[in-house]
């Protein structure tokens, strides 16, 4: 069936005589079609001698389909859009020769897969895909292709089970047998296909209300990263490729008002890209709706139809007073009629979590058992039968018992969960399981990609007033908007910067309460020169934004008034300024206040270095701590390799603006590139990573090595309360009253009952298994209650819990080290140089933002200034204390010194080790012994109160094992860097005190030098 094959021409009114919409929707469908290598036109149409009804003939081209696989693909093409009379053959099923030769003289391609790029319909109108969801759609196709075949395996195994709900009480043998996705999460583990941050944590396993088990995965995007996008592509891999078919209810959850308001209107916007992939999924019937819309099993059968669901309407705190949870008259066909009572009890028995009327006096799995009781003709009833296919947006909002619950009870037959922030199990909650994360996009992937700004620049200070933030805000935007006439006057891009104003209260009941409101913002920004044009408030009470176009250039808002809408789902590509007047506590919202200003606009980079970062500014001390934070949540949330830049806190009483200072190389560095090693986890392939210590180390301690006889050893409870001291009180309003003393039971409720579940429940932060914790905790309150009575020991439980702690972070710490030297051993760990791109690379500038007359570091010795500082000049920067100044004097007059630099901890380089924290070392310097090789010190100093600490014996040992640990290994392969100078290198890590610390230095460093 071979020939020379050519394209057709495409005549005037498109290829093959067709419309564009036919050719649309049927090359749309068979992009989303498995199986299929090409397609081909035949006939009238591919000799261009057709009419204008003229057949459409087409012969599909998939050697691996079944004579049923290609009658299901051809039922599914009568439903498509299009008004030509269809002929449909499969190619491998063409037995005839004359019929054979007859397609072979006249055939013409009429499509085949595009190479590297992901089945979606371009044509269409999808927007192409980065490189990062291209590969992120693959690995969920890799997921559902092993998800299948798991599951033919399990049904085999279960088979002999006739109802689901036995399933509840099977043993576990069976259970783990129907457990399907686990193993098919066990089978992409074992070949490398999970990301390797999270590939050594456990599955995450799920099971319905009639006891099925739930494939649910995680697509771990961080914000800006395209998470509805992913989202509206999976809907059609996990219909063509697990369930294998294409109608259906997808239930699309999403956490806020906000955030629905916004899917819902890009989902029915039917020349979406969102809307045209689902409609590719649903070979072109698909229905979207809301809860209360109408719903048939037509519709259900005959559609895609997809439903917008908030969070909160589907948590069942009240469930019996909930509309979703309610008998409704607009869903239709999926129950009995009232008057069948077989029908309802059969029901029932398939289906065991179906909500039904009953007796009043019976509980509701009283009412499931008994025959007579009527099915609710209910939403929540629908939801179970149908089994939707469950998308969570935003799924970190979504980390409630009750919600979960809630999802669970659906009956879900796939569960995909989208999140910038996803569990990895919250060791606080016995029990609770986390997200099995299958995708890890970064934040440099993004960056790659030029879908965010960076840097992000993070102004910390002490504010005199609110203000004068909001007036720093402002002339930061103002210079933006400079730039951005600029770059429309040389390239025509146009780019409107928006300012964020977040405040602390709104609405007409708030004002003059002493909180920053929105109309005192409002007219704080009118006296800076801003028109009311200028401005919008976006609240819950008021939305000044509407339909309005942002991004249109009729548009005149440049700043943005809110106070919680930035963490609800809005953002807009042109907010470039956050300003923070509301204390935000909580790290993760903070997260995902920036994530409001980091999309770029048009997803391309302008070139322009102020154009591409963006910038925070923050009022209050607290709100300042939080931002501080930024670094450690990114990095926890999988965007800690975004570069942040954080200007410090000038210290300074007046309220001068600050100026920035920049610091260059000093002359004779300028184009030194000097490299010092990361601690890495090195890949069985030779690549390597960054050390992460949750899943590097911590998911690999044996916690059955620590012993319940190391725990509250020595441990004494505290004498009972007598008389009137001591122990809890209740204090309520009545403290207001004169004389008021707490009531005497209150301190008899300090000697409750023991409570084992929850000392194990305050001890899950530390290990994270409930199981070792409670035998744990049960053998030491034996081991006690042996000597002292139940009410003693209840007494002092909060101390009790106290040693336990500190027992327990002991051995955890004990045992981290232990498997952190074992993996140095094997060579995953490594502390080495290859001149590749995890090497960190000391910095070629700085720019320092000084409040005053910069004041440099100098020589105590001489007063003279620095001359071996890295960067130039040397400044005496708040953070710099006297001990670190006479330090920094003392290396600058070294005469084997060639170079040092002051270390900005939590902002530059840091050690990853045993514990969660890195260790950022004080100093880096550098130093060429006589005849010996080039050495690089990384230095941390301690106050001599220190010695002896738990952090400070840490990091001795830490530093320690990385100096013996140490290799060069840049020359034995070709690096991605090249290198300015030639030449092995050691590295050597220390700890100095403050006292006798010059004698110190010498001995170690500079003792042999001088007697030279």
């Amino acid at each position: 069936m071979s020939s020379a094959v050519t394209s057709a021409p495409a005549p005037s009114g498109g290829a093959f005589g067709l419309e564009p919409g036919a050719l649309q929707a049927l090359r749309g469908f068979f992009d989303a079609t498995e199986g299929l290598q090409r397609v081909w036109v035949f006939g009238s149409r591919a000799r261009d001698d057709w009419r204008a009804r003229s057949d459409l003939d087409l012969a599909l081209d998939a050697p691996g389909w079944s004579a049923k696989d290609f009658l299901r693909i051809k039922e599914r093409m009568k439903d498509l859009p299009i008004v030509y009379p269809l002929d449909v053959v499969h190619w491998q099923g063409v037995s005839t020769p004359e019929f054979v030769a007859q397609i072979e003289r006249d055939r013409q391609l009429f499509w085949e897969p595009r190479r590297g790029v992901v089945s979606l319909p371009r044509t269409l109108g999808a927007t192409d895909l980065k490189k990062f969801q291209d590969e992120s759609l693959q690995k969920l196709d890799a997921f559902v292709s092993e998800l299948r075949a798991r599951k033919q395996e399990s049904d085999d195994l279960v088979a002999a089970t006739t109802q689901f709900k036995a399933m509840e009480s099977m043993q576990d043998s069976l259970r783990a047998a129907a457990d399907y996705p686990r193993h098919a999460w066990d089978a992409l583990r074992k070949a490398g296909a999970l990301p390797p941050a999270f590939a050594a944590l456990p599955h995450s396993s799920r099971w319905d209300g009639a006891g099925r088990a739930i494939p649910n995965i995680c697509l771990k995007v961080p914000t800006g990263g395209g998470k509805t996008l992913l989202a509206a592509a999976s809907v059609g891999k996990v219909f063509n490729g697990f369930l294998q078919r294409d109608k259906g209810l997808v239930l699309w959850v999403v956490p806020n008002e906000a955030i629905y308001r916004q899917t819902l209107k890009t989902l029915k916007n039917r020349d979406h890209p969102y809307h045209q992939m689902l409609s590719v999924a649903g070979a072109g019937k698909v229905k979207i709706l809301e809860k209360s819309d109408p719903l048939t099993r037509l519709d259900v059968e005959s559609h895609l139809c997809v439903m917008l669901l908030m969070l909160a309407s589907a948590s069942r705190q009240s469930k019996e007073t909930l509309r979703f949870f309610r008998d409704r008259g607009n869903v239709l066909g999926f129950v009995p009629r009232e008057d069948d009572i077989e029908a309802h009890w059969q029901l029932l028995q398939q289906v065991p979590n179906l909500d039904a009327y009953g007796s009043p006096w019976a509980s509701a799995d009283e009412v499931r058992a008994q025959k007579g009781s009527i099915v609710k003709s209910s939403l929540g009833n629908v939801m179970r039968l149908v089994r939707p296919m469950v998308v969570i947006d935003e799924g970190h909002h979504g980390y409630t018992e009750t919600a979960l619950q809630t999802i669970d009870g659906f009956n879900p037959c796939f569960m995909l969960e989208l999140s910038a922030t996803p569990r990895v199990g919250d060791p606080k909650v016995a029990g609770a399981s986390g997200s099995n994360i299958l995708v890890d996009v970064r934040g440099t992937d993004l960056d790659a990609a030029q879908m965010i700004k960076l840097p992000i620049h993070v102004d910390v200070r002490r504010w005199m007033d609110w203000q004068s933030c909001l007036a720093e805000s402002a002339r930061q935007l103002d210079a933006l908007e400079r730039e951005a006439r600029q770059l429309e006057g040389e390239t025509g891009r146009y780019i409107r910067p928006i300012m964020l104003v977040q405040v602390e209260r709104t609405g007409k009941d708030q004002v003059d309460a002493g909180y920053i409101h929105a109309q005192d913002a409002r007219a704080f920004l009118a006296q800076l020169g801003f028109s009311d044009a200028n401005i919008r408030e976006k609240t819950s009470e008021k939305d000044e934004i509407g339909d309005e176009e942002l991004l249109s250039p009729t548009s005149q808002v440049r700043v943005i008034i809110t106070k919680q809408a930035l963490q609800e789902g809005w953002d807009c590509p042109f907010a470039y300024v956050l300003c923070a007047l509301a204390a935000s506590k909580g790290k993760r919202a903070m997260t995902q206040l920036v994530g409001r200003i980091l999309r770029l606009p048009q997803v391309c980079k302008t070139g322009r270095e102020a154009l591409d970062a963006c910038y925070v500014f923050c009022h209050d001390a607290g709100t300042g701590e939080v931002v501080k934070a930024i670094k450690q949540s990114l990095e926890t949330e999988g965007m800690g390799d975004l570069a942040i830049s954080v200007r410090s806190d000038g210290g300074a009483s007046d309220s001068a603006a600050p100026q920035p200072v920049a610091l260059q190389r000093r002359a004779g560095l300028e184009k030194l590139r000097i490299f010092i090693p990361t601690v890495t986890w090195a890949e069985s392939g030779g690549a390597r990573r960054p050390l992460e210590y949750d899943s590097d180390v911590l998911a690999r301690l044996p916690w059955d090595q620590v012993s319940a006889q190391a725990l509250a050893q020595g441990w004494k409870p505290g004498a009972m309360p007598d008389g009137g001291g001591g122990g809890r009180v209740v204090v309520d309003l009545r403290v207001l009253d004169d004389g008021f003393s707490p009531a005497r039971q209150a301190l008899e409720e300090g000697a409750a009952p023991l409570d084992p579940a929850g000392m194990v429940r305050a001890l899950l932060d530390i290990a994270p298994n409930p199981w070792l914790l409670w035998g744990w905790v049960d053998a030491v309150l034996s081991r006690l209650l042996a000597q002292w009575d139940a009410r003693v020991v209840g007494a002092s439980s909060a101390s009790l819990v106290e040693q336990l702690r500190k027992d327990l972070e002991r051995e955890r710490d004990r045992l981290a080290q232990e498997v952190f030297d074992r993996l140095v051993q094997q060579g995953r760990i490594e502390f080495c140089l290859r001149a590749d791109r995890q090497d960190y690379e000391l910095p070629r500038e700085m720019v320092l933002d000084v409040v005053g007359k910069p004041k440099k570091l100098r020589r105590a010795s001489d007063d003279a200034d620095m001359e071996k500082s890295l960067l130039a000049p040397a400044l005496h920067t708040p953070d710099i204390n006297a001990f670190e100044a006479l330090f920094a004097g003392y290396l600058d007059e070294q005469p084997a010194l060639r170079w040092w630099h002051r270390n900005v901890a939590r902002t530059q380089y840091g050690l990853q080790g045993w514990r969660r924290h890195k260790v950022y070392p004080d100093f880096v310097f550098g130093y060429h012994p006589q005849g010996n090789q080039a050495r690089v010190v990384l230095l941390e100093t301690k106050g001599m109160h220190l010695e002896g600490n738990a952090d400070t014996l840490y990091k001795q040992a830490l530093l320690e094992r990385l100096t013996q640990s140490f290799s060069d290994q840049r020359f034995q392969s070709v690096g991605e860097l090249a290198l300015e100078e030639g030449g092995q290198c050691v590295v050597q890590c220390d700890l100095v005190f403050d006292q006798a610390w010059r004698a110190t230095m010498d001995s170690r460093y500079f003792a042999k030098l001088l007697q030279n």
